[in-house]
């Protein structure tokens, strides 16, 4: 199936670009410059990809060859009260069978944080600028050489205040965030706050730990709020077992679809075991406050051990608006070997989540047996003669005006020997859609192993097995399930000082239990890129 022709990115992009003026005038600023450092370094390369199968088709494969002219910079500037950090690039990409899918793409990660007080209070700027899958269902592994991408721009501006002594540790913040996207879904606007606050190792009567946040998202006429609140004060005693008082809240409201009115505030008395020097047990029973049908009376517990400067558990339990929730974060470090295993449940609104079946119509000429010349699904030709409608069915992205549950795990094993590096990354992303109760669970592994073959040249090889599921939990089973598997193999060299290459081979296998979607992509790839 031809590739669908994207509309030019320069529009999108100035959002981005006024965003880095913004922020490089602050580095150049007359107050800044005196006594700073700074890091400047401009680059250009080529980039050329032969692929065997541009369209991503089970029959009927189209070769290209993807030319990708890179023009990069990366800057970093440092003074007393300024850090700037700002690394971007502009790719111009040919396609060899189909010049009217040439286009430009930028991405762009820019940091800045001033000082306003004592390096205690900061202002706080960041703009990123990243290319995403246009439609996770159609093509999740997305980029730049198939073309399928939409540019995600996002903005974040505010104030962090950060204080503490051996008595005290406090932070807080508020940031302004907005999202914009190419094709407007998922985008949002509005304000975040953190709060969190905990005592220091030199009070003697009294601990407490404090974490609060507020997050406050618009979009089309549609709002978002989400608040949480926990804080425990207690009694230092003379014994290994403290008591506490535990107070939470939680607030889920707006226009969206899935949301739940009502609070859920709750207090309880608990206590905290000092089973070791760095080892902490939290037990509380928390009693619900008011007529709240949605959650009953509930036990709390916490964990945080500590049993040397290289390890670290943390964990707990407790009862959410939507249920039994669960926190784990785990981290072990060797003199080879690192581990970090974590979960957290959180909520989200207006994600690019939501999806539903659509019927389309592919016109394909009748002259052809050949699927490649019929026209992307939707798209009518401006003379139907000599063409013929097909009746399919696709599925769409749509805005998400629903709350949504996401439950994150993620797992990262790295064994670092003199010369080589094995590297372990699992993630699994469970997300349910509070409205409609629908399921979709996204699955990656991957092993990686990255040689240094010599002071100038390295070997890296990885696989990888994709599994996403949407709509896990419909009775009749879910409406589509993806397995990509991937092997790629990339040697680079560094030529001179200056100047780098790198070429790759890669092979992917995708299984749908959609037809269209059954196909196997071979690439090759071979870069140069010039630093100055």
């Amino acid at each position: 199936m031809a590739m669908a022709k994207k509309p030019s990115n320069v529009l999108a992009n100035q959002t981005a670009y006024i965003t880095i003026i913004v922020l490089l005038y602050s580095v150049f600023s007359t107050s800044t410059l005196s006594a700073s450092e700074w890091y400047f370094e401009p680059s250009l390369g080529l980039t050329e990809t032969y692929t065997n199968n541009i369209n991503l088709t089970g029959t009927d494969k189209v070769s290209s060859l993807v030319s990708q002219f890179i023009v990069g910079a990366d800057a970093n500037f440092t003074s007393k009260k300024l850090q700037f950090s700002f690394n971007a690039t502009e790719t111009f990409v040919g396609y060899s069978h189909d010049t009217e899918t040439n286009n430009a793409y930028l991405t762009l990660q820019a940091n800045a944080t001033y000082d306003l007080w004592q390096e205690n209070l900061k202002a706080i700027a960041s703009s990123s600028v990243t290319n995403i899958d246009r439609n996770a269902t159609e093509n999740s592994l997305a980029d730049l050489v198939t073309g399928d991408t939409i540019q995600q721009i996002d903005n974040s501006a505010g104030l962090q205040f950060n204080s503490g002594n051996s008595n005290y540790v406090f932070g807080t913040s508020l940031i302004y965030n907005n999202t914009q996207t190419e094709d407007g879904i998922g985008e949002s606007h509005g304000l975040s706050a953190t709060i969190n606050s905990t005592n220091g190792s030199a009070t003697r009567n009294v601990f407490w730990d404090l974490n609060g946040n507020f997050i406050n998202q618009k979009n089309a006429g549609f709002t978002s709020e989400n608040y949480q609140f926990e804080t425990k004060v207690g009694a230092i005693t003379d014994y290994k077992v403290n008591p506490f008082i535990r107070i939470y809240n939680e607030r889920v409201t707006g226009t969206l679809q899935g949301s739940n009115p009502d609070a859920i505030p709750s207090w309880g008395p608990g206590l905290r075991f000092q089973a070791a020097k760095h080892f902490i047990i939290d037990l509380s029973y928390n009693y619900i406050i008011g007529d709240n049908t949605t959650s009953e009376n509930y036990a709390a517990a916490d964990i945080d051990w500590q049993p040397s400067e290289r390890t670290s558990l943390k964990a707990g339990y407790s009862t959410r608006f939507f249920g039994k929730s669960y926190n784990f974060d785990f981290s072990h470090r060797m003199r080879r070997l690192t581990t970090t295993i974590s979960y957290n449940e959180s909520i989200g609104a207006f994600e690019r989540s939501n999806y539903q079946e659509v019927d389309s119509d592919l016109w394909c000429p009748t002259s052809s047996t050949n699927i490649n010349d019929c026209l992307p699904p939707g798209q009518v030709p401006d003379d139907t003669n000599g063409f013929e409608n097909i009746p399919i069915t696709t599925t769409e992205l749509v805005q998400s005006n629903q709350f949504s549950l996401n439950k994150i795990f993620l797992w990262q094993t790295e064994l670092a020997l003199s010369r080589t590096t094995f590297t372990i990354n699992v993630s699994n992303n469970n997300t349910e859609n509070l409205s409609t109760n629908e399921v979709d669970v996204y699955f990656d592994a991957r092993f990686t192993m990255a040689r240094r073959l010599s002071s100038r040249s390295n070997l890296i090889m990885f696989v990888d097995y994709t599994n996403n599921v949407f709509d896990e939990a419909n009775p009749g089973g879910p409406y589509q399930k993806d397995i990509y598997k991937t092997v790629s193999a990339t040697y680079d060299k560094s030529l001179a000082s200056s100047l780098n290459s790198f070429f790759t081979l890669q092979y992917l296998d995708r299984e749908s239990n959609i037809a269209q979607y059954n196909y196997t992509e071979a690439r090759a790839s071979i870069n140069l890129t010039k630093d100055f």
